[in-house]
Formats: structure tokens, C-alpha cells, sequence
């Protein structure tokens, strides 16, 4: 379902790539990961809720950390909770596997169809990405990737937008780019491509409407809307 649309925005839609952000967008991995976080500070003594660790949703792994150590104290041990969270979640993985967003492979499906150039700009690493994208077979539907640990500068700063636009040999405007984070929205706006948020741990605030093209539901309700919506094919 459509939760919010540009008013200014004409039902011509025109676009030559689509960029994926990863955690919270095509897998349900953010709720997963901060219940890794509290798990992990919960066996280092810190008696944590999920929700302390929000405000590190869409973050590369050094802004996580100065985030984190900036709200709990320099002495709050990231490298030994991360070790943690990164245990369970292999655990949960081998357990249950990857879980994948609803819509995901129909939207894939239906761009690679059309054959428009895909992207993945995540801020993990590229070794967690790869292998995320490789366990549900789905990594060469992607051109390019780019991911935290290969920025300078991690989201909300546009530059691993920019990064991947520019590897794609595309302008960023006529990228549209799919989010779930408040950080990742506010990177590919600042950047200058078509940012589409799908929420997932984090609601979009005014400040977010404001500059998002649209909000929806799912991935399906992306798919629907590229389909009634895309004026043209995209230049190979």
C-alpha cells in the first residue's frame, strides 16, 4: 500500500537503476541484529533493551561504534559485543536460515525483465553482504556493491550513494534508491537520486515525508507502483 507520495511528483516516473540498501530492506535482519546486540551486552554485564541500539540502524560499523560508545561511555566494549552479535547471528542463520523480505524476489523478477541495472549500497561489510546475497542466490542480479567498510563517510552523508551511481555510470537522479532507515533516506536524497523508503524498525518522521519520493507497505507495493508508474525504459 502506498503510505505517502510526492504531490509534486509527476505519475511519469523516470529512472535508468535501481539501488538496494540490504539489512531491514531486502531481509528482516535489522530486528534480528539488535536482538544480537542486546544478547551480546546482556553477557558483558549491560542489561539492555533492543531499542537502546536504534539509533545505529543503517550505520557503517565505525559510526556504529562511536554512536554507541558516545550514548553508554568509552569504556562500553563494541569489539567484544559486536563478536557477540555476530555469533548469534551465525547461529540464528545456520538455524533458521536468511529471512527474506516479502515482494523481494518478485520486484528482482520483474526489474531484471526489464533489465534495468541493480545495485546494492549497504552499510555492512562487504564479507557480511556477499554472503547474504550469495545464500539466497540472488548476488548476480547486482551490477555493483558497495558497502560501509569501503566509504570514508557512511550514511546519512551521500557519499556511498554517490559511490554507486558512479559505478554504475548513471547520475544519481535518475537512480531510485530503496531504503527502511531514517539515515539511509536522508544519504540518498542528499545524494540527488529518487529515494522510496519501505519502513521497517524505524517510521519515517516529517522531516523524512518531506523528502522522500514515496513510502510504502512492501516491496510488492514498489513493484505495483514501478509498473503503473515507469514512463520509459532505462538506458542500458
Amino acid at each position: 500500500m502506498l503510505v505517502w507520495r510526492d504531490k509534486d511528483m509527476a505519475n511519469n516516473l523516470q529512472f535508468d537503476a535501481v539501488i538496494f540498501d540490504m539489512d531491514g530492506l531486502m531481509f528482516d535482519t535489522e530486528q534480528l541484529g539488535l536482538e544480537g546486540y542486546r544478547h551480546a551486552a546482556h553477557q558483558h554485564g549491560y542489561n539492555l533493551e533492543s531499542a537502546a541500539f536504534h539509533d545505529i540502524i543503517g550505520r557503517t560499523v565505525s559510526d556504529a561504534k562511536r554512536l554507541l560508545q558516545e550514548k553508554f561511555g568509552s569504556d562500553f566494549p563494541v569489539e567484544k559485543i559486536r563478536e557477540g552479535r555476530r555469533r548469534y547471528l551465525a547461529e540464528t542463520r545456520n538455524a533458521s536460515g536468511i529471512p527474506i523480505k516479502s515482494g523481494l524476489m518478485e520486484l528482482l523478477e520483474y526489474l531484471k525483465k526489464k533489465k534495468v541495472p541493480l545495485a546494492v549500497a549497504s552499510s555492512s561489510s562487504r564479507r557480511g553482504v556477499e554472503r547474504n546475497l550469495k545464500n539466497v542466490g540472488i548476488i548476480d542480479n547486482f551490477k555493483v556493491i558497495v558497502c560501509g567498510d569501503e566509504v570514508t563517510h557512511g550514511k546519512p552523508h551521500p557519499e556511498m550513494y554517490l559511490k554507486t551511481a558512479d559505478l554504475l555510470s548513471k547520475h544519481p537522479s535518475t537512480c531510485i534508491v530503496l531504503e527502511d532507515s531514517l539515515p539511509g533516506i536522508e544519504a540518498a536524497h542528499a545524494a540527488g537520486t529518487i529515494p522510496i523508503m519501505i519502513p521497517d524498525m524505524q517510521q519515517p518522521t516529517e522531516a523524512v515525508r518531506r523528502i522522500a519520493h514515496a513510502i510504502f507497505d512492501s516491496l510488492h507495493d514498489v513493484r505495483i507502483y514501478l509498473a503503473g508508474n515507469w514512463s520509459e525504459s532505462p538506458q542500458k
